[in-house]
């Protein structure tokens, strides 16, 4: 609708500017009807055309029926350029798409989840430093309440860390235990 009433706008000033440069452009003798013609004496030099007025003219873009169904009516259409391609039309019931196959997942050996927690383990050692040190700091500037969430979060972290190394424990056993039986030395 904004694009209809932008157009009627366009085309109304077009409409405008026209009747106005015809009312104020000066007719030549010839085209005048009644007003006879003055010719100029041959040894006046010849007057220079009047200054070149352009006007930007909107040429009506011609509304599709309502039934159409070759462009929405909101769709916005721009021109090919050189080397540009074509995009497929859209198909009603397209194909299904095939996927890539998904590779198996690797196993979960014991040596692989030791190395992990080991990994998580020292993660949150470090984080658990970092918020030892935080706290300190905090307590020399005096923020009662930062220190007791920086506390808070200490706790929760050492709880966490306890059961990581219990986990670590294990599954070193676990791990000697699946090394022993296939062959390999124990980590």
């Amino acid at each position: 609708m904004k694009n209809r009433n932008r157009l009627m706008l366009a085309a109304g000033v077009a409409l405008v500017v026209a009747v106005a440069l015809g009312l104020l452009w000066p007719a030549s003798p010839s085209e005048a009807p009644g007003v006879p013609e003055v010719r100029e004496a041959a040894s006046a030099p010849p007057s220079a055309p009047p200054p070149a007025r352009s006007v930007a003219a909107v040429a009506p873009v011609p509304e599709s029926p309502p039934d159409s169904e070759a462009a929405p009516r909101d769709a916005t259409v721009v021109a090919l350029r050189p080397g540009d391609v074509a995009p497929e039309p859209e198909v009603a019931n397209p194909p299904p798409q095939v996927n890539d196959e998904l590779q198996p997942e690797l196993p979960q050996t014991a040596q692989w989840k030791l190395e992990k927690t080991t990994h998580i383990t020292t993660l949150l050692g470090r984080e658990v430093e970092r918020l030892e040190r935080e706290r300190d700091s905090v307590e020399a500037r005096g923020d009662p309440e930062r220190v007791r969430q920086v506390e808070t979060l200490l706790q929760r972290h050492r709880s966490r860390l306890v059961k990581l190394r219990e986990e670590v424990r294990t599954l070193t056993e676990a791990a000697a235990e699946e090394a022993a039986r296939e062959g390999r030395p124990a980590p």
